[in-house]
């Protein structure tokens, strides 16, 4: 599902998954499978938009032609001190259209900056979680698609 429709059914899980993905935060890691089944992590920055969550990929990247072979996929927001506070969900890798692109991330005001050399793919959700440690407590929302 979109990330509108995760935030209209989860606002409290979304919010906090909207501020720990921000780029101003740090970087989030993408999880890809390769093509030899092999688990790959990469840094991005993803794009929030009116529409949805997004990331953009380098053309000739692995984390590319990963996706295009297999579009399930895990972002993780990094774990900054002082809160001890993670973002994770699982989901589905949707290549936009070329004509499609600018209108999607129309907008967005965080993440990645769009260009010829980078590849659209938005990301439907299927599972989101968020987890905050206090005096080694933690404190966990899930949320999933079903």
């Amino acid at each position: 599902m979109r990330w509108s429709d995760f935030a209209a059914r989860s606002p409290v899980l979304a919010g906090h998954g909207a501020r720990l993905l921000a780029e101003q935060h740090g970087y989030a890691y993408l999880a890809t499978t390769a093509a030899d089944g092999s688990p790959r992590v990469h840094p991005v920055a993803p794009i929030r938009s009116h529409r949805g969550l997004f990331v953009a990929v380098r053309r000739g990247s692995p984390k590319l032609a990963d996706l295009r072979h297999e579009p399930r996929l895990a972002l993780h927001a990094t774990v900054l001190a002082p809160d001890d506070e993670e973002f994770a969900l699982r989901g589905t890798a949707v290549e936009v259209a070329e004509a499609e692109r600018e209108r999607a991330v129309a907008g967005a005001t965080d993440g990645a900056r769009l260009s010829p050399h980078l590849v659209l793919f938005e990301i439907d959700v299927t599972e989101a979680s968020w987890a905050r440690w206090t005096d080694g407590t933690p404190t966990r929302e899930r949320w999933r698609e079903g």
